[in-house]
């Protein structure tokens, strides 16, 4: 398994190095320092490419050309080569399953060029309406009507997204020429968007029980699709790190496009894990996580994953997911014991971490009043679905949950303007109100800081050798429990993420271990404080 720990940008928010009053490459090369600080090994940066931002960069007009609201190439060469100097390289995150409707491809395909309208998904109306009823992951139908073509395009995701057609060798042979691109540039590394929706099925046929997934997702031909991409890229080059993101699958699927044997891909994200605040598997629901369901679900598929020498992705946040601790934590009385156990329970398990921008310092989700104030595309198409059915406070309060832009606010540095992301003022961007508390400044320097607390983690992460090779163990008896294995070492670790004390019922002798890990100040061996997360290592 590879000894990473890696670290997520949304470049739109994370630092403004050229007072633009929006996040930039520059930025990001200016806070090279803090993130070599924080032990990680790699960075993952959302899309930078040129793209009209309908979906935050996931649009993406030009896979070879920079967006210049980030900046320039050679920028983004300057920022691969500071990397490097520091040890540290730069994961791209690259989006194949849709183009922007901006692509040149894509213009070509609307202006009726048969090569480009094969790069794409166009199938006639059936009985005078859209080919099949699957519900965009966005809101709405997934079909588009081209009036002058008298066709429909498929696009899973915003209109403005079309979906690509991988059976087309062409459409193939492009894509791999990209990622070869991007390698010639200096990328070590590479996050694939929505990958597990690639292969699309031959037969499109209406869904009379769901919305669509069970008939585009994990089709038949992604395996041979990874193995295209791993054969021609990614197993050329030892450096080269990918992660899968995949979604609505099952362990079994998933598991095996991250087998080590497999030759695919070298870790997945998946996501049934962060679904248990989903009222029957339905996002804009409005129920508190089911904590049982969740220790449940990381029981199995660590399991699962171990079993079949399989990699998975540990992480609770990232750019599409409200923030973690306000979402299983208590922000009110246990931010700092919440932030720091939910991330050191996690990113202890079998696998490889992921930190998203803001986590490390326990930023936390926005505050809302109404529904005119999410910018977000997927938070504004299901907001007009759930107007139909619900009433404004209702779905008010489900967006205040569920809204990606939580995660969305501008990173926080310090506490004075903008939160020191930008010197602009009127920002277009959401400011979190607690950044006069809660800064990477107020924390540095803080032993008991949030910010600190990871940095033991991350080292503990990356140099105790157990927990990158060692398996991992799971008690009968004790739930949000496991230990890690490796020849003679064995580390215990455990964590309480409720408001009230919990007992151990594991018969540890205090004068058997020694404490390796501790968000409070003391461990009684007996019974865990609110939000604790203890690592204790067998004498």
């Amino acid at each position: 398994m590879r000894n990473e720990v890696i670290y997520q940008i949304f470049p739109l928010t994370f630092s403004d190095g050229k007072k633009k009053g929006k996040g930039n490459i520059k930025g990001i090369i200016n806070k090279l320092d803090y993130l070599k600080s924080l032990g990680i090994t790699r960075i993952w940066i959302s899309p930078f490419t040129k793209s009209p931002f309908k979906d935050s960069g996931y649009d993406v007009s030009d896979y070879c050309g920079i967006n210049e609201e980030f900046g320039t190439m050679e920028e983004v060469e300057i920022l691969i080569s500071e990397a490097k100097k520091r040890d540290l390289t730069i994961v791209l995150d690259i989006v194949f399953n849709h183009t922007s409707d901006q692509h040149e491809w894509f213009k070509k395909a609307l202006a009726g060029d048969e090569k480009y309208m094969n790069y794409y998904i166009f199938k006639d109306p059936v009985d005078g309406k859209e080919p099949t009823n699957w519900k965009s992951k966005m809101g709405g139908l997934s079909w588009e009507f081209v009036p002058n073509l008298n066709k429909y395009y498929l696009h899973l995701f915003t209109k403005e997204q079309p979906d690509l057609n991988w059976e087309n060798p062409e459409v193939r042979i492009e894509l791999i020429n990209i990622l070869k691109f991007w390698k010639d540039k200096g990328i070590s590394g590479f996050r694939l968007d929505v990958c597990n929706l690639y292969s699309k099925p031959t037969l499109f046929e209406n869904d009379e029980i769901g919305d669509g997934r069970r008939f585009y997702t994990d089709g038949a031909k992604v395996e041979e699709y990874f193995n295209l991409m791993h054969n021609e890229v990614f197993g050329t080059d030892n450096e080269i790190f990918t992660v899968g993101e995949v979604s609505s699958t099952n362990k079994e699927k998933s598991a095996k496009y991250a087998k080590v044997e497999n030759k695919e891909l070298d870790s997945v994200f998946t996501f049934l894990h962060l679904k248990v605040d989903y009222e029957n598997n339905d996002k804009w629901t409005n129920v508190k996580p089911d904590l049982n369901l969740f220790w449940k679900l990381q029981k199995e598929w660590q399991e699962y994953y171990q079993l079949e020498n399989s990699t998975l992705a540990l992480f609770m946040n990232n750019h599409d997911q409200p923030r973690a601790v306000s979402r299983f934590g208590n922000v009110d009385k246990y931010w700092y014991e919440s932030a720091t156990s939910i991330f050191a329970f996690t990113s202890l398990m079998r696998g490889v971490p992921f930190i998203y921008q803001g986590e490390e310092i326990g930023m936390t989700n926005l505050t809302f009043n109404n529904l005119n104030e999410f910018k977000d595309v997927e938070s504004i198409g299901n907001a007009n679905d759930l107007l139909k059915i619900k009433s404004e406070e209702e779905v008010l309060d489900i967006l205040r949950i569920k809204s990606r832009d939580n995660a969305r606010s501008v990173m926080q540095w310090n506490d004075e303007f903008n939160a020191g992301f930008s010197e602009k003022e009127n920002i277009d961007l959401f400011v979190n109100k607690n950044y006069k508390t809660i800064n990477v400044k107020n924390q540095l320097n803080d032993d008991k800081s949030v910010l600190n607390f990871y940095k033991k983690v991350i080292n503990l992460r990356l140099n105790e050798e157990v927990f990158n090779d060692g398996t991992i163990n799971f008690f009968e008896d004790q739930d949000y429990a496991y230990s890690r294995k490796l020849k003679d070492k064995e580390i215990i670790i455990l964590t309480n993420w409720t408001t009230e004390n919990k007992l151990i019922k594991l018969k540890l002798d205090s004068n058997n271990w020694k404490i390796i890990l501790n968000n409070y100040e003391d461990f009684s061996f007996d019974s865990l404080k609110p939000y604790q997360v203890i690592a204790i290592e067998r004498k």
